[in-house]
């Protein structure tokens, strides 16, 4: 909040667990955005080599920085709710796949109709 890096202690890690959360359950799609700098002597492999884009991957798991939380509201499209009733008045079953159920239940209820 100050523009300085902190390490993330448990309470910070769990108040960022709650916005996700509350936001998942609103149906938002929700991404964390972090950073971490990569110096060019840190690599070995060069960028047209097909072990460079592992090499940094490998080097961005760990020790980055949070810089904060972003919440993208992508409602469904207007027809969805039409074709869900027609879909399911032919039989066929429908199944949302979503990493976290909050953010299903939320889109489903406003898919019904019930938000």
């Amino acid at each position: 909040m100050d523009g300085e890096s902190k390490p993330l202690d448990e309470n910070t890690r769990q108040a960022i667990e709650r916005t996700k959360d509350y936001w998942s359950a609103q149906g938002k799609r929700v991404i964390s955005l972090a950073r971490k700098v990569l110096f060019k002597n840190n690599i070995h492999s060069q960028p047209i080599s097909s072990h460079f884009e592992d090499e940094v991957m490998n080097h961005a798991r760990s020790d980055l920085t949070l810089i904060g939380l972003v919440a993208i509201v992508d409602p469904p499209r207007d027809e969805i709710p039409s074709v869900v009733r027609i879909l399911r008045g032919a039989g066929i079953r429908i199944f949302m796949v979503r990493s976290h159920q909050h953010q299903a239940d939320a889109i489903l209820i406003i898919l019904s109709g019930h938000w």
